[in-house]
């Protein structure tokens, strides 16, 4: 069987555990002559920008597994590709069940925050493309202060750059910058994102029991309510829908737990198991 990818994912490595795999090679002399037949991939693994080698791909492998329905669409009506030609199968998390309050209480001590105060957290790996800016203005707009924001930044130019910011708009009182991530610690992750590609920020999130609330942009809202889908990176509701979640302590709990119930079921068995589905369908 032949196979590409550009990221080795878990999916990846389960399929190589299972069959024995050949990774496809982008061409060679003697197929650039038409002296020897192309062999494209029996399955496409497709992640990243929609560029002409990913096209190419798309176009003459079997199948091309790609992790949302918003995806598929869009590439079934960008190239006009049978719909049998794109098979979904979406982001996974391991869930681990853990208490929250217990987890928040020595974070909260170590760092001085009230008991009542709920975290309020962004993370991403480019600041700028996924709304950093975006993300101080919502803070900016709040009405209630029973809060403190967290930012981790996975390089000093990220940090830099968050304290600049932070500083000139007089949050840096009120915004504590990290270098770890604290998804099991926070209680809201906000991510006004400008990227297309399903942030798997959104679900591991979920998966640690927090309010989670992301753009149209993102193929990761696929997975959310419609409560926690921000119409575009300046959303001017969303300050008033957190509001409303720092006053109201059982919608607050009733979300957390329906994120927590959907990242549940995005487990690595039901990937496996829908790549099997696609294997047997194919005959590969």
């Amino acid at each position: 069987m032949i196979i590409y990818y550009k990221t080795e994912t878990n999916l990846v490595r389960y399929l190589k555990s299972i069959r024995d795999v050949k990774l496809y090679k982008n061409g060679g002399l003697l197929q650039a002559f038409g002296l020897k037949k192309t062999q494209y991939p029996d399955i496409y693994f497709h992640s990243g920008s929609l560029n002409e080698f990913s096209k190419k791909l798309m176009k003459n492998s079997k199948v091309t597994i790609v992790n949302s329905t918003i995806l598929k669409n869009k590439i079934i009506k960008l190239l006009g590709l049978d719909g049998d030609k794109i098979e979904v199968i979406l982001p996974a998390v391991e869930v681990v069940d853990f208490k929250k309050k217990e987890a928040q209480k020595v974070f909260k001590e170590q760092y001085g925050i009230a008991k009542e105060e709920k975290i309020i957290y962004f993370t991403a790996k480019d600041f700028s493309k996924n709304g950093f800016v975006k993300f101080c203005n919502i803070l900016e707009n709040l009405e209630m202060t029973n809060w403190r924001g967290f930012v981790t930044a996975d390089s000093d130019k990220e940090t830099v750059y968050a304290q600049e910011l932070l500083t000139h708009k007089k949050l840096i009182d009120h915004v504590i910058i990290l270098d770890k991530e604290i998804f099991n610690i926070a209680d809201i992750l906000v991510l006004p994102t400008s990227i297309e590609n399903f942030a798997y920020s959104v679900l591991k999130a979920m998966a640690n029991k927090c309010v989670v609330f992301t753009t149209t942009n993102n193929n990761a809202i696929e997975i959310l309510d419609v409560f926690s889908i921000m119409d575009g990176p300046d959303d001017p509701n969303l300050s008033y829908k957190i509001d409303m979640l720092l006053r109201v302590k059982s919608e607050f709990k009733k979300i957390k737990k329906e994120n927590y119930e959907i990242a549940s079921e995005l487990n690595y068995e039901t990937q496996y198991s829908k790549l099997d589905s696609i294997l047997q369908k194919l005959a590969l």
